[in-house]
């Protein structure tokens, strides 16, 4: 068994989400609530979003030739890879401070993690590898773990993590990842 698809998934997704405004988010919330609380709705919220992407991506890999799909998701990586360089993302002063409340937690935490991620670059980029590497399950697996394992670091560290690494290298790191996987997947559809 290839256990490739799965790693990929793991290290773009993971490094995609470091920084990200749904980062944030989960930080904000476990400042607000236990972090067990967080941790399990994000990673349920994670799970459900990959779902969705990883069912998208595998009609379209039987539909489009695979030439294409390695072309389209080289390009794609790299406009990632771009979006995380120049790219600006708004977060709202309640994401930040987590000063939202509720009577169910993990509800609350569900959906909004869901909305605020839905449709954002990680899950696009899920789609896209289950479309390149037509293997649903393994990239849903990496997806989610690489997903749940940042936001859970947001959860457990806090404002450890923002004290310690400067918002532009984690934003320099996520690039990176992106930009290497576009070009390395580029490569691979023309040879």
């Amino acid at each position: 068994m290839n256990f490739w698809p799965l790693a990929a998934a793991f290290l773009i997704i993971a490094g995609a989400e470091l920084g990200d405004k749904t980062q944030l988010l989960t930080l904000g919330l476990s400042t607000r609530f236990p972090a067990a609380i967080v941790i399990g709705a994000v990673t349920t919220a994670t799970a459900a979003l990959m779902a969705l992407a990883v069912i998208f991506g595998e009609a379209v890999n039987r539909l489009i030739p695979g030439f294409y799909l390695q072309a389209f998701a080289g390009i794609l990586f790299i406009i990632f890879g771009l979006w995380a360089i120049f790219g600006k993302e708004e977060v709202t002063d309640e994401e930040k401070t987590g000063s939202i409340r509720s009577d169910h937690p993990f509800i609350f935490i569900f959906i909004s993690f869901f909305i605020a991620e839905f449709g954002d670059k990680t899950q696009l980029a899920t789609l896209t590898l289950t479309a390149k590497y037509g293997t649903p399950i393994q990239v849903w697996i990496g997806a989610t773990l690489g997903m749940a394992a940042v936001n859970a670091l947001a959860a457990l560290a806090g404002s450890w993590v923002k004290r310690f690494i400067k918002g532009e290298h984690i934003q320099w790191i996520s690039a990176g990842v992106f930009l290497i996987f576009g070009v390395l997947t580029l490569v691979r559809a023309f040879l």
